[in-house]
């Protein structure tokens, strides 16, 4: 049963938000590709692309911006389910039944939601990395063989790793957070929309703020 919540709290944040991630990392692939050459002309814009775009793709804006849309897709979701769930004393029969309300409605949200953006931030960057070369390559002739030759040398192990372990922590805040706003509802169905919008606002500055720890803590 545990099971089957994590698949659906996988294919509901995951899978679902797809579309908009793909159209979003294609635009920011190409805005920085084409940024990197406007900026950097004189100063060897073909050799730096790889570096910036693996410190600005891979490194921050990646895991950042997937963890931002699962907020606004997922977060919001999770946080009203949960608080119509309580409202409505459904947590306090599954109490009441024996059942940990915590392993059987966050624990399985919390995984799911991890898992997720992992799944999400390598495929934002990977869609960001080489379908922004073809989005911008209309605009800019750099060949694709010199792009990838810089991009390898560019990109090491810390950097992919980096970005997962910002990932999985983004994934345990936002679940994390939008789990208990859902759980605080006490009394009112008008408590749900106010306890969302905090849980919102929280997860994001919680994510800048690890975000920048962990980027200290592993590049500085």
């Amino acid at each position: 049963m545990v099971l089957d919540i994590i698949m659906r709290q996988i294919l509901f944040t995951g899978v679902e938000a797809l579309k908009i991630i793909t159209a979003i990392a294609l635009i920011i692939g190409g805005v920085v590709i084409l940024e990197t050459f406007s900026i950097l002309p004189g100063l060897g814009g073909e050799s730096a692309i790889g570096t910036i775009l693996v410190i600005v793709v891979v490194r921050e804006l990646g895991p950042l911006l997937t963890a931002f849309i699962v907020i606004g897709r997922s977060g919001t979701a999770i946080s009203t389910e949960i608080g119509y769930m309580t409202v409505n004393h459904e947590v306090e029969a599954i109490e009441s039944m024996g059942i940990n309300p915590l392993r059987f409605i966050a624990l399985p949200r919390i995984i799911g939601v991890a898992v997720a953006i992992a799944a999400l931030s390598f495929y934002f960057n990977t869609i960001a990395l080489f379908g922004g070369y073809f989005f911008a390559r209309f605009m800019v002739d750099i060949p694709f063989g010199t792009y990838i030759a810089n991009l390898s040398a560019a990109i090491g192990f810390w950097d992919v790793a980096v970005s997962g372990v910002k990932c999985a922590v983004f994934g345990v805040i936002v679940a994390t957070i939008c789990c208990y706003a859902g759980f605080t509802v006490r009394y009112s169905f008008t408590e749900i929309p106010q306890v969302t919008t905090k849980a919102v606002v929280t997860s994001i500055y919680l994510c800048f703020l690890s975000n920048i720890l962990i980027t200290l803590f592993f590049y500085i």
